[in-house]
């Protein structure tokens, strides 16, 4: 059991020293999450649930057990992570619930809740002016460069552009943000104002 101790202090960085001599209550909030984590390694278990594991925390600690997280699942554990901190969520999490008032409004996986449908970011360079701006919303155009939001078919697109001498160096997939998805169900499950 010793080593596993070392090896779990070792996982949440936490100095065998300071786990040896100092009371916890002498420890930070960082230490006493790292803390947290490791209790809930102790077993090696293959599911393990956090809550509010960042809370509290400064931008370092942070960082430190978002990186803990993310080797947990680097080596095959699945974690239920809760947070009311969605940029958190978004950088640790493969699949979300939204709960509101005790009812699950959604769940599935991130990047399909977030990716908005066939709207692409598009930039290039050549090509009609005319013609890209009948297919580009908010266009912008500047001595053979252009970009706008693309809300059609982009192989017709890339085919409508290649046929004009016109070069696509960027498109990129719109995505809303976690917590704009989160204010929307919310607003569809009437539960805050619109």
């Amino acid at each position: 059991m010793q080593g596993r101790i070392g090896e779990i202090l070792d996982q949440v960085q936490l100095s065998h020293e300071a786990a040896k001599k100092q009371l916890m209550k002498q420890y930070s909030k960082g230490m006493l999450q790292r803390v947290g984590v490791a209790q809930a390694l102790i077993n090696d278990p293959e599911l393990v649930f956090l809550d509010e594991p960042m809370s509290g925390l400064d931008p370092l600690g942070r960082y430190q057990i978002r990186e803990i997280i993310l080797n947990l699942k680097r080596d095959g554990k699945t974690i239920f992570f809760n947070s009311h901190i969605l940029s958190d969520v978004e950088q640790v999490c493969d699949s979300v619930a939204i709960l509101a008032k005790g009812k699950l409004l959604c769940w599935g996986g991130l990047e399909d809740m977030l990716t908005l449908g066939d709207r692409y970011q598009v930039r290039g360079r050549g090509g009609d002016g005319e013609k890209l701006r009948s297919w580009l919303g908010d266009m912008e155009f500047q001595n053979g460069w252009w970009q706008g939001e693309l809300e059609r078919d982009l192989t017709e697109f890339l085919a409508m552009v290649s046929a004009m001498d016109g070069e696509i160096l960027q498109a990129n997939r719109q995505r809303q943000s976690l917590e704009a998805f989160f204010v929307n169900q919310l607003r569809r499950a009437n539960v805050v104002p619109s």
